[in-house]
């Protein structure tokens, strides 16, 4: 990318007459640096690295020493625009998949390709994007859904998924740790995959819904070898109504609780199952028994 077509889309200012004409790829992790890297300097004290590894281009969000004159010095206003602005531009023509989170989580944890870019988090995913020509972008932005012309919504399809347990499902004879309440889901990222031939695991986990199991004093303890489970990673919104009735329909003939920060006194009764909504209760470590403890 050209040095003035950066600085425009930028809005910032270039406080040099720099030598060098373009950049060739963006990054914000100094160790990614190489020669012709376009530089976001999050961290100040980053930039004296990022010039001897070979940036290009060094962006801040304010007045820094000029280590090199040679290469270009941008001030921005704000990173997360100026980064949104250059992915706008990169990317009018390419088609990007808009889904909702949890479909959008569910490939991120399955994805084995490296050109395949699922957009949560507004900063590193797009910058992650800038770097990639031949690419299948996924997303749940509401702001990139708006403002771009170039989407396709995620189509499901149907599938044979079996419930295996609250926590696990059985799709082609592999059991897998996903809840069956995300079947359908599921299936819009399995179409996602298949119809585009691109390769993905069943070895996967999403954040959402992850049980946790404890013993009495809250310590972690492994898989099923307690009655005691926390559901972690529940929101309150749009889809928590079908979650927690899925959790109500399945665990009628156990204690459970629903909790949220309002309600953390629900996690001093007894009960099998408690959902926690945009909550974590802190987990105690576990003490390792010394060898002469009983």
């Amino acid at each position: 990318m050209k040095i003035e077509t950066l600085v425009n889309l930028t809005g910032g200012e270039l406080i040099n007459r720099p030598y060098i004409s373009e950049v060739v790829s963006f990054t914000q992790n100094v160790d990614e640096v190489n020669r012709g890297t376009c530089f976001f300097a999050l961290n100040k004290k980053d930039i004296k690295e990022a010039v001897k590894k070979g940036a290009y281009a060094i962006i801040s969000t304010e007045n820094v020493e000029i280590l090199d004159n040679e290469i270009a010095w941008i001030v921005v206003d704000d990173f997360k625009k100026a980064v949104f602005n250059i992915f706008k531009y990169e990317n009018l023509k390419t088609k990007i998949y808009t889904t909702d989170k949890i479909t959008a989580s569910i490939i991120k944890s399955m994805n084995l390709e490296k050109n395949v870019v699922v957009i949560e988090d507004e900063f590193d995913d797009m910058i992650r994007a800038l770097n990639l020509h031949d690419k299948y972008i996924v997303t749940s932005n509401t702001l990139i859904k708006e403002l771009f012309v170039n989407t396709e919504g995620l189509k499901s399809k149907n599938i044979m998924l079996t419930m295996k347990s609250l926590f696990k499902s059985e799709f082609k004879k592999t059991e897998i740790n996903l809840p069956f309440v995300y079947k359908n889901y599921f299936a819009k990222a399995l179409n996602f995959f298949e119809s585009n031939n691109l390769k993905y695991t069943l070895e996967f986990e999403i954040e959402r819904f992850k049980p946790v199991f404890i013993n009495s004093n809250f310590e972690e303890v492994e898989y099923g070898k307690s009655e005691k489970v926390l559901i972690t990673g529940l929101k309150n919104d749009e889809f928590l109504i079908d979650e927690l009735n899925y959790i109500i329909k399945y665990t009628k003939h156990a204690n459970t609780v629903i909790v949220d920060k309002k309600h953390t006194k629900y996690l001093k009764e007894k009960f099998n199952f408690a959902a926690l909504i945009d909550y974590m209760t802190g987990l105690k470590e576990k003490k390792e028994k010394g060898l002469f403890d009983d």
